[in-house]
């Protein structure tokens, strides 16, 4: 017996969700190349260094190693989580784009030390970057 293709929207669900372990896991490199910056008051720089490709390669090997299942078993709760309720397929992408708004904030927060201020949109900026 052949096995079922996956729905169109089981394909947009897990590409929007890799998409968000690709963001976590930068957003996690990005903390701790924040924290082997600091070692320069300690080390030399070419140590540093040296200590911050080590410390990349082996988290970069280790999450996306995990993040095919980690994608599954998200996937497969989430799908389980909407079967619960009705509209099912918004709520899922409601919840994912939740987390896309906290790792969004929580880029916001390792980039330029604060949390972002929603209220405060730059919505005149936003709209120079968007050709029409």
């Amino acid at each position: 017996m052949a096995s079922a293709k996956p729905s169109i929207f089981h394909k947009i669900l897990n590409w929007y969700f890799r998409i968000l372990c690709i963001l976590a896991v930068d957003l996690v490199i990005t903390v701790i190349n924040a924290k082997i910056l600091s070692l320069t008051s300690i080390h030399h720089r070419m140590i540093v260094t040296m200590i911050g490709m080590v410390v990349v390669l082996l988290l970069v090997s280790f999450l996306f190693s995990i993040i095919d299942k980690l994608t599954k078993f998200v996937l497969k709760v989430t799908i389980e989580m909407g079967n619960l309720l009705g509209f099912r397929k918004t709520v899922i992408f409601l919840l994912i784009t939740g987390l896309l708004v906290g790792i969004f904030s929580g880029y916001h927060f390792v980039w330029f030390g604060s949390w972002p201020d929603f209220q405060n949109l730059p919505y005149k900026e936003l709209m120079k970057l968007i050709p029409f």
